[in-house]
């Protein structure tokens, strides 16, 4: 699997994404019909991307919102009850299409740390928001990023579990620590793809010279 595999499989385009936006929180959205409010929801929450990236979510008002989306502070309460509310819903829209996909891939661990960076580049302002403004949450949003995040981390787990029981990986590693030194590796791809960038190295470049790092580091020397 590479990137142009994973985009072709994974076609998504901004009316899809926000349509299962739409779909997952229709219940607290007043506006029902789904193409105007799948306009305006694409509107405002790139808006909120835009303004966070510029000042951080947790000094952004409503009021600026309104103006930065030409949508009247009325026009906003209809998608969003208050700031807490869209920010849970955002966090809670990215924990529900991350676990989508990575259910889908055939849980080992080479195609889950690609899936994730793939992922990541392809929502990478809703990577970057959720990263971003963690610090900035409630104690009862805190409480859902962290099992949002133990969520992910399952998955590097049990595909390690799976490498030691073949065998495969070394079995004095704990595979619940090791899984934790990777989430890292798998954030600075969304969080400093300048770096990247200015040392032209690819998406696909950079996951496959992680994968080697990682790989070199949990495999048994009979796999050397």
């Amino acid at each position: 699997m590479n990137f142009k595999s994973f985009s072709k499989q994974f076609k998504l385009t901004n009316n899809q994404l926000f349509s299962e936006y739409f779909d997952l929180f229709t219940d607290s959205i007043a506006i029902k019909n789904k193409k105007i409010a799948v306009r305006k929801l694409k509107i405002i929450i790139s808006a909120t991307f835009k303004l966070s990236a510029s000042q951080s979510f947790a000094s952004m008002s409503l009021r600026q919102l309104s103006e930065e989306t030409h949508i009247s502070m009325g026009g906003l309460y209809a998608y969003i009850k208050n700031k807490q509310h869209l920010s849970l819903t955002l966090q809670r829209f990215l924990n529900h299409y991350g676990q989508k996909v990575l259910s889908q891939t055939d849980g080992g661990l080479e195609n889950i740390i690609r899936t994730h960076v793939y992922l990541s580049e392809i929502l990478q302002p809703w990577f970057f928001f959720a990263f971003m403004e963690s610090k900035n949450l409630t104690k009862p949003m805190k409480q859902y990023a962290i099992k949002s995040e133990l969520l992910t981390e399952a998955y590097l787990v049990t595909a390690i579990e799976k490498g030691q029981i073949q065998g495969k990986y070394k079995k004095t590693l704990s595979a619940q620590v090791a899984a934790s030194h990777i989430k890292p590796l798998l954030h600075d791809w969304y969080l400093k793809r300048w770096k990247y960038r200015q040392r032209k190295i690819n998406i696909d470049d950079f996951c496959q010279s992680m994968l080697i790092f990682i790989n070199d580091g949990l495999k048994c020397s009979k796999h050397n």
